[in-house]
């Protein structure tokens, strides 16, 4: 029986290092709060960006190509599944979707990798739940990836 083997490429030591978030919201003063504590980690994280719509989100995800976003739910619920949508649609790398909530009601339930209740939010748990999101992020894409060529490989065994 074959067994996976998987390579160990030093993968923890660029999630750690090579974190880049963009902070989506339409409120100033929200923002500027977990931007502070997002600043608090800069020896983790490698760069901090801010957009205040979708235009100007798409616009920094191509220019500076965050690998986390952080998205308040104050913004509303049609156009966050919107902003999910558009993010997930982009076929860039592995990019995490972390949903900065007010309360605990469940509203959009596909395509946020985590979520972060603003109440009692601290550093450390922005950190964890940002690398754990991009972790979740990447195995996801590995296994999309190893499935369509597995499957590829299985129609070509029958034609």
């Amino acid at each position: 029986m074959k067994s996976f083997k998987f390579k160990n490429t030093g993968n923890s030591a660029s999630i750690n290092n090579d974190i880049c978030v963009l902070l989506v919201g339409n409120n100033p003063i929200e923002m500027s709060i977990i931007y502070e504590k997002l600043h608090a980690l800069k020896d983790k994280i490698k760069h901090i960006e801010t957009a205040f719509s979708q235009e100007d989100m798409i616009r920094k995800i191509n220019s500076i190509h965050p690998n986390c976003i952080l998205l308040d739910d104050n913004i509303g619920l049609s156009p966050l599944k919107a902003i999910v949508n558009s993010i997930n649609e982009l076929s860039k790398e592995a990019i995490s979707i972390t949903l900065l909530k007010s309360n605990n009601y469940q509203e959009l339930t596909s395509g946020v990798q985590e979520y972060l209740m603003k109440d009692g939010l601290d550093e450390t748990r922005i950190y964890n739940s940002l690398r754990n999101a991009l972790r979740f992020k990447k195995t996801q894409q590995f296994f999309r990836i190893k499935y369509y060529s597995g499957k590829r490989n299985i129609k070509r065994m029958f034609i």
